[in-house]
């Protein structure tokens, strides 16, 4: 229901009579790669916070882009918590900021030299390389972009993590793991900033926090494979507020 609505609104949210009839502000759906091939991106279970509010409301969203272009312009979602069950949210991001869309994020992954030669080599000999959702996550005033990388081997039953990349604003960071990709990303001028101190808020390190991160998101990758999507979420939550530490006040005015 959310992705047909969507598709509505990604003309009908023109409103001005010459724009619409030119057609100059036409969305699509946001696309990205599953195994060799593109496709649109789905809708999916987030847990998300409004702005200026500091509640966390469950909700299924899916991002859109500029027809012929790959930047985020903006994403809808449906609302599933208590009283705003069922009502509709269209969010849409500046036109004169870049937003990184899901594609350029996978783009990005395919000119890395050693990545995309690392994938080539296992996507063969009996093996698949199976790209995983890429999850865009806001924090503060930037996102952050996450995507598992999974092998299948014909003889094997199910899927093995073999590594995530992570992604902020250009900067393209992967390792085996999620905490090692992060620490990875946070290196440098980002990590100097938190001091490596401990937070007065939770009173933990960068590295702790980066453990717990981590901890998230392999919850949440398990929840998902369960169709557990309520525990997913929470996860994701988890997940959004350890990062949010970790980036501390460094805002970004990506958005």
């Amino acid at each position: 229901m959310l992705q047909v609505q969507g598709l509505i609104y990604s003309k009908y949210h023109m409103t001005d009579p010459t724009v619409f009839y030119n057609q100059e502000d036409l969305w699509v759906r946001a696309t990205e790669k599953y195994y060799n091939n593109v496709q649109p991106v789905e809708p999916y279970y987030i847990m998300w916070e409004q702005p200026e509010s500091d509640e966390m409301q469950f909700i299924l969203m899916l991002p859109f882009t500029p027809k012929n272009k790959q930047v985020m312009i903006g994403w809808i979602a449906g609302m599933c918590d208590g009283d705003d069950y069922g009502r509709f949210l269209a969010y849409k991001f500046p036109k004169e900021k870049r937003v990184l869309g899901t594609q350029q994020v996978e783009t990005k992954i395919d000119q890395d030299s050693f990545l995309s030669g690392q994938l080539t080599l296992w996507d063969q000999r009996g093996s698949n390389v199976i790209r995983g959702n890429v999850l865009a996550i806001p924090i503060n005033q930037t996102m952050l972009y996450v995507e598992p990388i999974y092998l299948k081997s014909q003889t094997a039953a199910y899927p093995e993590l073999r590594l995530v990349a992570v992604m902020h604003n250009d900067k393209l960071s992967y390792a085996e793991t999620f905490d090692q990709a992060l620490n990875n990303l946070f290196e440098g001028d980002a990590k100097e900033s938190l001091d490596a101190a401990e937070f007065a808020t939770t009173g933990k390190n960068v590295n702790e926090l980066i453990q717990d991160a981590n901890q998230a998101f392999e919850n949440y990758l398990k929840f998902m494979h369960q169709k557990q999507f309520n525990s997913a979420a929470n996860e994701l939550n988890k997940l959004q507020k350890s990062l949010e530490q970790l980036k501390g006040d460094n805002k970004d005015p990506e958005m």
